[in-house]
């Protein structure tokens, strides 16, 4: 039996290839979180409304993405992976404990992303239906096309369109003026 002997040259030339592997990866980690951490905060805060946790959900995102990087098989952008990762999180968040969106600290939040002082443009965006939402904000917010908006998703481009559609529609309803029955019948008598 062969004994294979190291002598303190291997071992440093190891280490430093070790080094050499983790900076690498602290590079790249590093590259990720600087072209990617504010959009994909800013898709949090939306979502959720609230900072502490749109910071918890861009953090894990991130962490999320970086350790799985090696299985991005490229079939969307990197922002629209990293998106998707957002909502997976955010349904789990919303499924363990209620989340109440509909707070005026939250509509702030959802209003100040969007650079509009609108409130209630920002409170209507935050009553959607959870589905209609992130398809409203993936699509509408975000700028994501369709296609990328399913993927990130996780649904069909159809659906992504119907549920896009019917976020407008209802976001339309919501903040037209409707005229009171008295302002009809006073209308109707000029």
């Amino acid at each position: 039996m062969t004994r294979i002997q190291r002598n303190e040259g291997s071992e440093t030339a190891l280490e430093f290839e070790s080094a050499m592997q983790d900076d690498q990866r602290r590079i790249a980690f590093d590259l990720l979180y600087a072209e990617h951490a504010a959009p994909v905060y800013r898709f949090a805060l939306r979502l959720c409304g609230n900072p502490d946790d749109a910071e918890d959900l861009a953090a894990e995102a991130l962490a999320q993405g970086f350790r799985r990087m090696s299985g991005f098989r490229g079939d969307a952008s990197p922002r629209t992976w990293l998106c998707s990762i957002v909502l997976n999180q955010w349904r789990m968040l919303r499924r363990k404990r209620p989340v109440d969106d509909h707070r005026l600290e939250s509509v702030r939040h959802v209003a100040d992303t969007f650079r509009f002082e609108d409130l209630d443009l920002a409170h209507a965006i935050c009553s959607l239906p959870p589905q209609l939402k992130e398809a409203f904000l993936l699509v509408k917010g975000e700028g994501f096309s369709h296609a990328e908006a399913a993927k990130a998703a996780r649904v069909p481009v159809g659906t992504m369109y119907f549920r896009v559609h019917s976020a407008v529609k209802q976001l339309r309803n919501k903040l037209t003026v409707h005229p009171t029955s008295e302002e009809v019948a006073i209308h109707h008598e000029v």
